[in-house]
């Protein structure tokens, strides 16, 4: 179940995701409680070590913060299993047609 705080959406995180927060927090001072954004992170066929590395990165940066996020599609399969091992129940992901429950 998702919080009643506030949420925020981004249909595709293109500057990334820490960007986007970096200005949720300029606009209104604190985390939402949720985001729903896809996190443009999906590099096919490849992915560089370097491309990794900024996925576990980014994903100890999320981890850190008192937010739940849904993920989708341009996120990107990989990526996307990476950032889930370490951030757990934190992070889900919807599907194309999916209902979320706010």
């Amino acid at each position: 179940m998702w919080t009643q705080g506030p949420r925020t959406l981004s249909g595709c995180a293109h500057n990334g995701i820490l960007n986007i927060l970096d200005r949720y927090r300029e606009l209104y001072g604190s985390d939402p409680d949720a985001v729903i954004s896809g996190f443009h992170m999906s590099r096919k066929p490849h992915y560089s070590q370097a491309d990794l590395e900024l996925v576990r990165q980014t994903g100890e940066e999320l981890r850190r913060l008192p937010v739940r996020f849904c993920t989708g599609h341009c996120t990107g399969e990989i990526p996307y299993r990476i950032l889930k091992e370490g951030m757990g129940g934190q992070l889900s992901y919807v599907h194309s047609g999916e209902e979320i429950r706010l």
